[in-house]
């Protein structure tokens, strides 16, 4: 499996880190809007505002290939 990995360059975590990384972090904001208070909403909008921004940068500068 090494072998096939290393051929192509592309394991596991360059395919999908990106986008469990983010779905965790709106998991994070989520749970600690509703659940949490004080310092948990401060770190519910920051998780929240961190998707939006990767969403309006990819948006508004797609990448070209």
């Amino acid at each position: 499996m090494s072998q096939a990995k290393s051929k192509s360059g592309r394991g596991f975590l360059f395919v999908w880190g990106a986008p469990l990384l983010l779905g965790a972090l709106s998991v994070f904001g989520l749970l600690a809007a509703l659940l949490g208070t004080g310092a948990w909403h401060w770190a519910s909008w920051t998780a929240l505002t961190i998707l939006l921004v990767v969403i309006v940068r990819y948006w508004a500068f797609p990448l070209k290939h």
